[in-house]
């Protein structure tokens, strides 16, 4: 029955996604994924899921590393590996900032910036800085609580979606401002749903790295959560949970749904 459903409200996405395409001029929103050549990088992949597999800081600094060593390696346009390189470096960042090691978190998001810099020197397209210093501006707030960079968090997704609807980072990255930001600062948890399915249905369409796969089961389940559509709500943690396993939110509730 749970496959039945799921499969159902695929199909209903993928139907939708169509007639939402002909709403953007530059293309259909998230059609654009300039990250697509990357799904098989293993470094990157390792460091993800050991990170939200919560197997410690060292070895995510070991997995970094190894990154950083091989990214080059890959036939990927600089600009990629070091936009690469740079999200890598906030993942760990923000994981060392929940392990309250603020020194280590400070530097790989110093670094991170850094190569966001590169990045744009060697040709990067502005959505993908963009996605990435909106990124940096969120996990610096959460380090050091700076209020301007928070503020411009909100600001700089705003813009990105204004200009480039068209690029899956953004999508994902708007879906995820509206369905968790507070109602005072533009959070939206109907219209922040909607955009995971919609990035759902693009998935299903164009296909996905397995992190970003996670980051629209886990969308789903927040959204349909607040919703109080709770079986769909368990349905899509449970297959964000497959992936990663140490999101707190995603264990909430399936646990919650469980009792």
């Amino acid at each position: 029955m749970r496959k039945t459903t799921l499969r159902t409200i695929a199909l209903a996405l993928l139907a939708a996604l169509l007639v939402a395409g002909t709403l953007y001029a530059d293309g259909e929103a998230g059609s654009v994924n300039y990250y697509a050549d990357c799904f098989d990088t293993v470094e990157y992949a390792t460091l993800c899921k050991h990170v939200f597999d919560d197997a410690g800081l060292d070895v995510a600094l070991a997995d970094y590393a190894d990154l950083a060593a091989n990214i080059l390696s890959y036939p990927y346009e600089e600009w990629v590996s070091y936009l690469m390189v740079s999200r890598a470096a906030m993942i760990v960042a923000r994981y060392a900032e929940q392990k309250d090691n603020i020194p280590v978190a400070e530097a790989y998001m110093t670094a991170a910036d850094s190569f966001i810099e590169t990045g744009r020197g060697y040709g990067a397209p502005e959505s993908a800085t963009g996605v990435l210093e909106a990124l940096s501006n969120s996990f610096w707030y959460l380090i050091d609580g700076s209020i301007s960079k928070g503020l411009a968090f909100g600001r700089i997704v705003g813009d990105l979606w204004e200009s480039h609807p068209e690029d899956f980072h953004v999508l994902l990255l708007t879906a995820d401002k509206y369905l968790h930001s507070p109602g005072i600062a533009g959070g939206n948890k109907k219209k922040g749903l909607a955009l995971y399915q919609e990035a759902q249905a693009v998935a299903l369409e164009n296909g996905c790295a397995v992190w970003d796969q996670f980051s629209i089961y886990a969308g789903l389940a927040v959204g349909y959560d607040k919703a109080h559509e709770d079986e769909l709500a368990y349905e899509y943690a449970l297959l964000a949970r497959e992936i990663y396993t140490a999101d707190e939110m995603m264990n909430e509730i399936i646990e919650d749904y469980e009792k």
